[in-house]
């Protein structure tokens, strides 16, 4: 799929970057059902009109895992992914309409110019005590 990277470490998926010139049809999902992120792109005609809708949850939901999603708005941003051990897996540069899903493992922003992102992550947040390990 075209404006889609798939970063691996091993087996394991790391991250998926999504680049300002993505190309779908109708629509697509990049995340398979049990990610905790479900990350789908829509590219529709005009007068399409998607039922409406509420999404029930009959049952909690376990989520194991932590991800985040960053989406450059403005400038350009250095992502460096790494291990849990703090070991370099890849760089990546992104740039106005980019975006991540990062998916496991840790990660490190460089901001390269002035830059806005958006960022978007599952909570309720507790504090940076309770939810991050930091890298040295």
């Amino acid at each position: 799929m075209k404006g889609v990277g798939k970063i691996f470490h091993g087996k394991k998926l790391i991250a998926i970057v999504f680049k300002k010139k993505l190309q779908v049809k109708e629509l697509e999902f990049f995340t398979d059902n049990e990610s905790p992120f479900q990350i789908g792109a829509h590219n529709r005609k005009k007068g399409v009109k998607l039922i409406p809708h509420v999404h029930h949850l009959k049952k909690p939901i376990i989520i194991n895992s932590l991800q985040e999603w960053l989406l450059v708005t403005k400038g350009k941003i250095l992502v460096t992914l790494y291990t849990e051990k703090g070991e370099i897996i890849q760089k990546i540069t992104l740039k106005s309409g980019d975006s991540i899903l990062l998916v496991e493992d840790g990660h490190g922003v460089d901001f390269l110019e002035d830059s806005q992102i958006f960022e978007i992550k599952q909570g309720p947040f507790l504090s940076s005590h309770h939810s991050k390990i930091f890298l040295k």
